[in-house]
Formats: C-alpha cells, structure tokens, sequence
C-alpha cells in the first residue's frame, strides 16, 4: 500500500516528509535501521544482524508498496531516513478487524511530533479499511514509548514475560497494547 507524500511541521519548526520509500530509498533505509539499532536496545535486532543488502532492502520496500495489507511510511529529514512506522492488518475474515503497527525514531528526532503523528496517519489509513482495533507490542522499559502509546489511547492487555534477551543476558517482557479505532 502506498502512503502519498506529506509535509509535516516539526515542533521544533523544521519540516520532514513522511511517504513510503521507493526501492531507490534502499540505502537510506538501510543506514535508517543500523542507525536504530545502535541508538537503542529496544528494537529486535542486535547491530551486527543489520545484514541487510540492496536486493534484499529493495525487496521489503517493494512487498510493502505492493501489499493491500500492508503500509510503510518513512520519515524522510532531507535525504536521510530520521522514522518508520509500518501497519499489517490481519488477513483472515475473523480477525481483519485487528492492525498492528510498528514504529521506530532516531534519538536526534526524539520529542518532535512525530511519533504522534505517525500513530494517526496509521489510524486513518486502518480505518478506512475497516479496522476496529490497533495492536502493538513493546519492550518493557522503553517508557517513552509507553507513554507514546498511552497518550494515544493504547492500554496494556498483556504481556510474555521474558520476551525479550539483551545481549548482556538480562531479560524484558514484551508488553502488549490495544487501542479501539
């Protein structure tokens, strides 16, 4: 599915441009995640597991723009990748209420707006395909998210303990969040 270009007005009154990336964007979504995954621990993917190539990148983005299902929308700050969020709405008849989403920021677009804005482009999108329920799934302790998602209506339903393994051996429960559309 494929998200038209916006402008958006940041908080901190630079703008960015959120639409999803074209195969061509391939690098710059590649730097994106390896960026994230040396900024925080809590995405599921260690640094050195950003083995991603141009073939393999350009086939994700490509699966995306095509699906009916699914949408990805990038946060473009020039010509850098600063976010992502993608939506998967489920496929079977009994659960095609049901989206979830997934969204990451680079530490240096932190507290802008933009994770906000983010959850409510994905939102319009889930309901104008008739969703009635968004889903979401965090690492326990990442509060900024969590206060994110709650400010956003999400409330927490449940968790799998220990669902998550650093690399330093401790372990986080994945918490999971629902909010009505």
């Amino acid at each position: 599915m494929i998200y038209e270009a916006k402008k958006i007005l940041l908080k901190n009154g630079k703008t960015v441009v959120l639409r999803s990336p074209s195969e061509d964007d391939w690098q710059a979504m590649i730097d994106y995640i390896t960026c994230l995954a040396s900024e925080t621990p809590y995405i599921l993917r260690e640094p050195d597991e950003c083995d991603d190539t141009e073939q393999s990148e350009r086939a994700f983005i490509r699966r995306y723009n095509e699906s009916r299902l699914e949408c990805m929308i990038a946060v473009f700050d020039g010509d850098k990748v600063v976010g992502n969020c993608n939506l998967s709405i489920k496929n079977r008849n009994k659960v095609r209420h049901r989206a979830v989403l997934a969204i990451g920021l680079r530490k240096s677009h932190y507290r802008l707006g933009i994770g906000t804005t983010l959850i409510t482009e994905l939102s319009i999108i889930a309901r104008s395909v008739g969703c009635t329920q968004f889903e979401l799934e965090y690492v326990d302790g990442n509060y900024r998210a969590k206060g994110l998602y709650e400010k956003c209506g999400f409330v927490e339903v449940g968790r799998m303990p220990r669902g998550v393994r650093f690399e330093d051996g401790t372990y986080a429960d994945e918490v999971l969040m629902v909010k009505p559309l």
